[in-house]
C-alpha cells in the first residue's frame, strides 16, 4: 500500500550541511533530507500531529565515535520508538548503503516481513513486529484504504506533505558540500508548484 513501502535504491543524501556545533541545528536538514518520516518504520510527521515524537538518530552511536555526532551523514531522521530501540546498536545496515526495500516488506496485516540477513536484523533490532507496532502499522494501513477510497481529500492531508515545511535557503549553516540541493528542499518545490501531493 501507498507509505508502506520501503525504498527500492539506497538513499542518496540531497544536501550536505556542515559545521554546527549542536547536532540538532541538523534537524530540518534531516527532515527534508528524509522526507519527514522515519528511515526505519516509514511512520510519519503527519500521522504523530504533534511535536517531538521524532528524533535525530546517528547511527554510529556516539558511544562508539564521539566524532560522529556532528557529522551530517552519521544523521538520520527517526521516530522516537525506532531511535530508542536502535541506541547503542551497530549490527543494522545503512539506509544510505543498502535499499531496505530488498531487506523488507510491509504485509497487508502489518507485519514486516524480513527478506534476507539484513532485514532480519533491522526486525529484530528495531522490534518492528512487536505487537504494538504491528498494530498501529496495521490500524494505518486500514485507515488509509479507507481514506482514499472514502474521502481523497483527508487522505492526500495524511499521505501529503507537512505544513511547516522547513525553507533550507534561509539556513546559515557554517559550510555545505552540496549548496545546490536548498533549492530542491520541499519548500522550494512548494513554492515553485512543483510539490507532490502526496508521496
Amino acid at each position: 500500500m501507498q507509505g508502506f513501502e520501503y525504498p527500492a535504491e539506497p538513499h542518496v543524501r540531497r544536501h550536505g550541511p556542515a559545521g554546527y556545533a549542536d547536532y540538532g541545528s541538523y534537524r530540518d536538514w534531516l527532515r527534508d533530507e528524509f522526507i519527514f518520516r522515519c528511515v526505519y518504520c516509514l511512520h510519519r510527521e503527519q500521522w504523530y500531529g504533534r511535536p517531538g515524537t521524532f528524533d535525530i538518530e546517528h547511527f554510529v552511536p556516539v558511544s562508539v565515535d564521539p566524532l560522529g555526532k556532528c557529522e551530517y551523514t552519521n544523521l538520520l531522521y527517526a521516530c522516537r520508538t525506532c531511535n530508542a530501540a536502535k541506541t547503542n546498536v551497530l549490527a543494522v545496515p545503512d539506509p544510505c548503503s543498502v535499499a531496505f526495500g530488498d531487506c523488507l516488506r510491509i504485509e497487508r496485516d502489518g507485519e514486516v516481513a524480513p527478506l534476507n540477513a539484513d532485514g532480519k536484523k533491522l526486525r529484530d533490532v528495531l522490534c518492528l513486529n512487536s505487537p504494538f507496532n504491528v498494530s498501529y502499522r496495521s490500524r494505518w494501513m486500514r485507515t488509509l484504504e479507507t481514506l482514499r477510497d472514502c474521502d481523497p481529500q483527508l487522505f492526500e492531508e495524511f499521505m501529503g506533505f507537512p505544513e511547516n515545511l522547513p525553507d533550507l535557503r534561509r539556513k546559515h549553516e557554517p559550510a555545505n558540500t552540496k549548496p545546490d540541493g536548498v533549492e530542491d528542499c520541499y519548500f522550494a518545490l512548494r513554492e515553485r508548484g512543483e510539490l507532490p501531493t502526496t508521496y
